[in-house]
């Protein structure tokens, strides 16, 4: 069968586009998708968990009022607004990357992993910031 203006083949032979790749198959396949569902559950909870630990960050803040004690409280109101929601964005971000990586049929594991050290970092980082800008003079 040719086409209509005589050119060649009609059929998945003249498909222009991208080529197939081959993806993981069998074993690795299925291990990758498990393990990466598994450290995306896990970065869920460590999510919501850091999100409300730097939220809590601002019972700190109560002591500024002793004599002696002294508080940037512009940094821990920044710290404790912006953390919760740079840590969501984080997980959001590597939640979307995982997704469009399996879709592709590749490795998507350690892009979870990563995530889930980047929203660890990111609750270091509010945690020393928060502590920082406490200070306790007595």
């Amino acid at each position: 069968m040719t086409r209509a203006d005589g050119d060649g083949p009609v059929g998945p032979a003249t498909a222009v586009g991208r080529e197939a790749r081959a993806g993981l198959r069998g074993g690795r396949r299925v291990a990758d998708v498990v393990a990466s569902v598994a450290l995306l559950l896990i970065g869920a909870v460590t999510t919501v968990v850091a999100g409300r630990g730097i939220q809590f960050m601002a019972l700190s803040f109560g002591s500024c009022d002793a004599p002696g004690n002294r508080c940037d409280e512009g940094l821990g109101g920044t710290v404790v607004t912006l953390g919760p929601v740079l840590v969501a964005v984080v997980f959001l971000v590597t939640l979307v990357l995982c997704v469009l990586r399996l879709v592709r049929r590749r490795l998507t594991w350690p892009v979870a992993l990563l995530g889930l050290g980047v929203v660890v970092a990111v609750f270091v980082v509010a945690r020393l910031l928060a502590g920082g800008a406490v200070s306790i003079g007595i």
